[in-house]
């Protein structure tokens, strides 16, 4: 969290000898480290630090969550010289294509920092309910990050032990549901402790309605819809979390961690290395603001911008449309300008210095889960439309008629998760849950060839070479 500022010198690794006799005390090791509350905060802090990095939600997350849908795609008079996204958005990615390694090491950087405050945080001599409340914070970060891995790698290795060698680590798959059953576990125990909310420096940590609303999503993933309609529903009624009037305030730096954010990657711009590259990467290279160009990351396909209807109030703040004539304006040569708009931040000096939080989890997201978990249990059920009309009636659209089947409310809720939560990283994740990516994906370009086995990505290769014991995913 970017109010939480990150502790790179924290040293996870042990080591069975010493270099030199004399340890400078700028250098800090698990022996010389965990031995107050300073400490054990700076290490949580530590925890949360990966998300914020260009492995995950500073860039690589984008492309996958993203630009391996049909909301966006590369091409059509654009070029990059990215070949990892190329391979990520044309779907001719391989085991060596560097995005999934990169995804792959961080999260389990994450992973190991979470195992190694879990076990000697509750060493330290300090405030009870603090340490408490930390290692709360840190099972829910290592059920996050194993979330991560499992929906989109399947099984991975499930290390629950702070790696202090580099000897034992050839380590094989857990099955994808001994994956989710640690998730599960991580989420509710965290659950059971964290608090509804923080004020002041700590706001933007991992609170009692995140771990709520994850676990209603993995409970969605799963198919248990009781569950997920259990959890959404509690996080509706613990009064914490409402709409913003307008949905573009949910949008404005000054509204961040506000009452539609659950939980959210912070950024801090102004100097600090930890401002968001959202509003530069994503805005293309002809807008310039305050002399700096874009990079025109996710480019919007014409599928989606065509999706919305022109009384949806949302597709003006989520895509610009720009043109030959607009100013600035689009090159020629590109087909269909469309880009992220949503994430903008005017103020900000330089591309990494934007102050614009990723959303991970926003309100209208647990009210979209609720309505889809209770239309699985039965059709027409009342407070599912109630839910699902909340947000269409904020974006300026007619309420769903109450006589719609099963399979159109299913439909019509898949189609709000795609306007509403436009680039905020679920399209992919909908797409696989409800078994629509190949045809999504055929839709919108039916030369990207999509097949079953991309309902997983593949192990990365590097990976695999270090570890024998690593299965391939299928075809891969």
């Amino acid at each position: 969290m970017k109010k939480i500022l990150p502790f790179f010198l924290i040293l996870f690794w042990a080591s069975s000898c010493d270099v030199l006799d004399q340890i400078p005390e700028s250098n800090f090791t698990p022996a010389n480290f965990y031995k107050n509350a300073d400490d054990a905060k700076a290490a949580v802090n530590s925890v949360y630090d990966p998300m914020n990095t260009a492995e995950m939600y500073n860039q690589v997350m984008w492309i996958i969550q993203d630009q391996a849908t049909d909301d966006s795609e590369w091409g059509g008079g654009r070029s990059t010289a990215n070949q990892a996204k190329n391979d990520l958005d044309k779907y001719t990615f391989t085991p060596a294509t560097s995005t999934f390694l990169s995804v792959w090491s961080t999260v389990y950087r994450g992973i190991n920092r979470a195992n190694t405050v879990l076990e000697r945080v509750p060493g330290i001599t300090m405030d009870t309910e603090l340490q408490t409340r930390l290692l709360a914070e840190t099972k829910f970060m290592r059920g996050f990050y194993y979330f991560t891995l499992v929906r989109l790698f399947g099984g991975v290795p499930l290390l629950l032990n702070e790696t202090t060698s580099l000897n034992n680590l050839q380590v094989s798959r857990a099955t994808a549901e001994e994956v989710y059953a640690q998730v599960i576990k991580d989420f509710t125990e965290a659950e059971a402790v964290l608090p509804l909310t923080y004020t002041g420096a700590d706001k933007g940590r991992a609170t009692k309605g995140a771990a709520t609303a994850f676990l209603a999503k993995v409970y969605l993933t799963r198919e248990d819809w009781a569950n997920a309609a259990l959890k959404a529903k509690q996080v509706i009624d613990s009064g914490v979390y409402d709409l913003w009037a307008n949905y573009s305030d949910a949008f404005l730096i000054a509204n961040k961690n506000g009452k539609e954010a659950v939980f959210e990657v912070q950024a801090l711009g102004g100097g600090f290395n930890e401002g968001s590259f959202m509003q530069g990467y994503m805005r293309p290279n002809f807008d310039r603001v305050n002399n700096i160009s874009g990079f025109g990351d996710d480019p919007v396909t014409k599928n989606l911008y065509d999706t919305y209807t022109a009384a949806d109030k949302r597709r003006d703040v989520n895509i610009r449309l720009y043109s030959a004539t607009s100013t600035p304006a689009a090159p020629a040569s590109v087909d269909y300008p469309a880009y992220v708009y949503k994430y903008l931040d005017p103020s900000a000096t330089a591309n990494g210095e934007g102050s614009n939080n990723y959303p991970i989890i926003r309100y209208p997201d647990v009210l979209l889960m609720y309505a889809e978990a209770l239309n699985e249990q039965a059709a027409g059920n009342a407070e599912a439309f109630n839910a699902i009309n909340k947000i269409r009636t904020r974006a300026g659209l007619a309420v769903l008629p109450s006589t719609l089947s099963q399979a159109a409310f299913r439909d019509a809720v898949l189609l709000e998760r795609r306007l509403e939560l436009a680039f905020e990283g679920h399209r992919w994740y909908d797409l696989v849950r409800t078994k629509r990516l190949v045809s999504a994906m055929k839709a919108q370009n039916p030369t990207i060839v999509v097949t079953d086995k991309n309902y997983l990505f593949p192990i990365p290769q590097t990976e695999r070479d270090a570890n024998p014991n690593l299965t391939q995913n299928p075809e891969f």
